[in-house]
């Protein structure tokens, strides 16, 4: 294996397995202590308010500084935080909601440097497969931490599992550090004026390519949509675990994100192959937009089995369409703007998702999630019909 690709896997590991079990600690906690579906969703909202100030800044700073100083720095920094929460979690309530801020500031700079690494770390025969590699950790990561989260609470304590999550963000911090430096093909100017005119230049040539370029336009696009569905939907985990399946909130990381976790890992290792026999990527997007439309609506129809097994379904099209989508993109960016392109990304999500996530509590909180859910599916279906209709003429290259 590539020793730069599994060192940067290994920080992926670590930190993606911290950040599902702190989403699903902290989401049950403010759960259990609120008892609503709009207090789980302002959870959201406070992580994407750094976004909307940092998100362009950290997708650009990816390009212009060492990213693995970034990786190192964010991987530390996020350690801190949360071994300074052990001993300040008690006095008050509100201070989960600091460290959620604290974490996602430094999430702005975390991310786009990871994904604009990738491509520098593996040559681009292999950067499909690499990139499946990536979402088999991420799904993992889910079932480790979301399942798992609640039982490592019982067996560890509030703060045992911090602990953990503390000293995994640190291994990471560790894991970065033997990479190489990674270094930007432009370099920061000393002087802080060009400092604040380059890093504006690189913002708006990050958004002027993006929307001049409807083959990065438009899958950049599809991406979104999904992963705001994807939002919207684990904000609401322990109303669906309530009114769905009928269980406790503490076991819907089990029953939901388990499931969609083994979909999702079934996926990771099925789309490479498809891809590695030529299967148009256009296909196999449709394909997993059509198993996440029509499987969210049986689930609203379903009990804890069928819903659990139909949730496989989902967990499987949503790689479907994340894994040919991404490579797609890698693959057509240019080196030099891929931090600003996928920080765009990760910063449009984010933003987007705010009232979007509002929308869907007070949806779940006063009509129930099966409204919710419905909702979602149908505007799932929607992009499928428009992708099997437009969706070549809008990008003429072979996708």
């Amino acid at each position: 294996m590539n020793k730069n690709f599994f060192l940067l896997w290994s920080s992926q590991i670590l930190s993606q397995i911290t950040l599902n079990i702190m989403n699903f600690l902290l989401l049950a906690r403010l759960f259990e202590i609120t008892g609503s579906s709009i207090a789980t969703s302002l959870l959201w909202v406070t992580y994407a308010l750094p976004t909307i100030f940092f998100g362009p800044i950290g997708a650009s700073f990816a390009d212009l500084t060492s990213r693995r100083k970034t990786l190192m720095t964010t991987n530390f920094l996020q350690s801190l935080v949360i071994f300074l929460f052990i001993f300040t979690h008690s006095y008050s309530i509100f201070l989960l909601f600091a460290v959620i801020i604290v974490y996602s500031f430094l999430n702005q700079f975390y991310v786009p440097a990871e994904m604009a690494s990738l491509p520098s770390v593996v040559p681009e025969s292999k950067l499909a497969k690499a990139n499946s590699m990536f979402f088999l950790t991420q799904q993992l990561s889910l079932i480790i931490g979301f399942g798992l989260a609640g039982i490592m609470q019982k067996w560890l304590g509030f703060e045992g599992v911090l602990v953990f999550c503390a000293a995994a963000l640190f291994a990471a911090f560790v894991s970065v550090s033997f990479l190489p430096k990674l270094n930007p093909v432009k370099k920061v100017p000393k002087n802080w004026d060009d400092i604040i005119g380059i890093f504006t230049k690189h913002i708006l040539e990050g958004y002027h390519f993006i929307k001049d370029r409807k083959t990065i336009l438009y899958p950049l696009g599809l991406l979104f949509s999904i992963q705001v569905g994807l939002t919207i939907i684990t904000a609401n985990l322990p109303i669906i675990a309530d009114e769905i399946l009928k269980v406790p909130a503490a076991f819907a990381g089990l029953y939901i994100v388990v499931p969609a976790g083994i979909g999702a890992t079934i996926g990771s290792i099925l789309v490479p192959r498809l891809l590695k026999r030529n299967l148009r990527k256009k296909k196999i997007i449709d394909i997993g937009l059509g198993l996440i439309g029509f499987s969210v609506i049986a689930i609203v129809f379903g009990n804890l089995i069928t819903a659990s097994l139909l949730v496989v379904l989902v967990g499987l099209g949503f790689v479907a369409i994340n894994i040919p989508t991404l490579t797609f993109l890698q693959e057509n960016t240019p080196e030099w703007l891929r931090g600003r392109v996928f920080g765009n990304l990760f910063f449009l999500i984010t933003i987007s998702t705010i009232f979007p996530v509002i929308f869907s509590g007070v949806v779940s909180e006063f009509f129930g999630v099966k409204i919710l859910l419905t909702i979602l599916a149908l505007g799932v279906i929607l992009i499928l019909a428009f992708s099997l209709k437009n969706g070549q003429k809008l990008i003429k290259e072979n996708f």
